[in-house]
C-alpha cells in the first residue's frame, strides 16, 4: 500500500520515538505533543520526569511494567489532506505510477506523521464535488481503513472542481488550521477571490505531474489527444507551465512538486519538516 521508501522512513520514526533515553533535548526527537486535554490519545510505557498522577494502574499491573495515559491537547493542531480523485489524476505517460497513486502516497505518509505528532487529521477527497469526508482520526488504525479504501480506486471518469477544498476550508473549518490540497491542478482556474484564506489558514499545494506533461516538442503537434476530463479533443496544447504560474500565484513557496517516476521519500520528508 505505502511505497517501501516511505515504510522506510516511517519506521525510523517509530524507531526514534520507542527508545528510551535518560535525557531528552530539544532536536532528539520529533515532538510529541500530548497534554491534559479533552480527547484520550493511547497509553504509553512510563518516561523518567512523567507526572505519576497519570499512571494507569490497570495496564502497568497487566504488563509488568508502568505505563501513562495521554490526551490530545486542546490546542492540537487540526490537519486537512484533500485528495483530488478527478480523471486526469488516473493518468499515466512515462511512469507506471498514476499521479492519484503518488497523490495518496503522500496523504498517506503525510497523515501518520502528523498522528505520530499528536495532531488530528482530516482526509478528504474531491473531484466535481466532495466525495469522502473522515471524521477526525486520532489512531494509525482508523487511518489504515480509510488508506485502504482509498488505495483500491483505480479510475474515475469525473471532472475537477478545484473550488472545493477552498470552500470547504471556508465554511467548515476552524482558523489556524493546516492543509495540503493534493492534486495535479489540470486546468486550474484564477484562484484569486481565495486569497484572503491565506491569511487564516496554512495552506499547501502538493503538485503531482507526468514528465510527459513539460515535453515542449512540435513533434506532439502531429497528434490528436483526448482532454482526460471531457469527451472532447483535439491538437496537443501544454499547459503545464501556464497552470504552474497560477499556482505559483496563488501558493507562493508554499508548493511541494512531485514527478510520477521519481523517488519521493525524501522530498516529502524535508518538506513537511522544514
Amino acid at each position: 500500500m505505502i511505497l517501501p521508501e516511505l515504510a522506510k522512513l516511517l519506521f525510523q520514526i517509530e524507531l526514534k520515538k520507542n527508545t528510551r533515553t535518560n535525557t531528552l533535548r530539544e532536536g532528539e526527537s520529533i515532538t510529541q505533543k500530548s497534554g491534559r486535554g479533552l480527547d484520550f490519545k493511547e497509553v504509553r510505557e512510563y518516561i523518567f520526569g512523567d507526572d505519576i498522577r497519570y499512571i494507569d494502574w490497570n495496564v502497568s499491573s497487566r504488563m509488568g511494567d508502568l505505563y501513562v495515559k495521554e490526551y490530545h491537547k486542546e490546542n492540537d493542531r487540526l490537519v486537512y489532506l484533500f485528495l483530488d480523485e478527478s480523471a486526469s489524476m488516473f493518468t499515466s505517460g512515462m511512469s507506471d505510477y498514476t499521479k492519484y497513486f503518488i497523490g495518496f502516497q503522500f496523504l498517506a505518509f503525510a497523515s501518520l506523521l502528523f498522528l505520530h505528532s499528536g495532531d488530528r487529521v482530516h482526509i478528504l477527497t474531491y473531484s466535481d464535488k466532495l466525495n469522502f469526508v473522515s471524521q477526525t482520526i486520532k489512531t494509525k488504525a482508523n487511518a489504515y481503513r480509510i488508506f485502504q479504501l482509498l488505495y483500491e480506486k483505480k479510475t474515475s471518469l469525473a471532472k475537477t472542481d478545484h473550488t472545493i477544498p477552498f470552500r470547504y476550508l471556508k465554511n467548515k473549518v476552524m482558523r489556524n488550521s493546516l492543509a495540503y490540497i493534493i492534486s495535479d491542478f489540470y486546468e486550474i482556474p484564477d484562484l484569486g477571490n481565495y486569497q484572503p484564506l491565506k491569511q487564516v489558514y496554512d495552506l499547501n499545494a502538493i503538485r503531482i505531474y507526468d514528465t510527459i506533461e513539460i515535453i515542449e516538442s512540435n513533434f506532439f503537434d502531429y497528434f490528436f489527444v483526448s482532454n482526460p476530463e471531457s469527451t472532447l479533443g483535439g491538437k496537443y496544447k501544454n499547459q503545464y507551465w501556464k497552470e504552474n504560474e497560477e499556482i505559483q500565484n496563488f501558493f507562493r513557496n508554499r508548493i511541494l512538486t512531485l514527478r510520477t517516476n521519481e523517488e519521493i521519500a525524501y522530498p516529502i520528508m524535508r518538506y513537511l519538516l522544514q
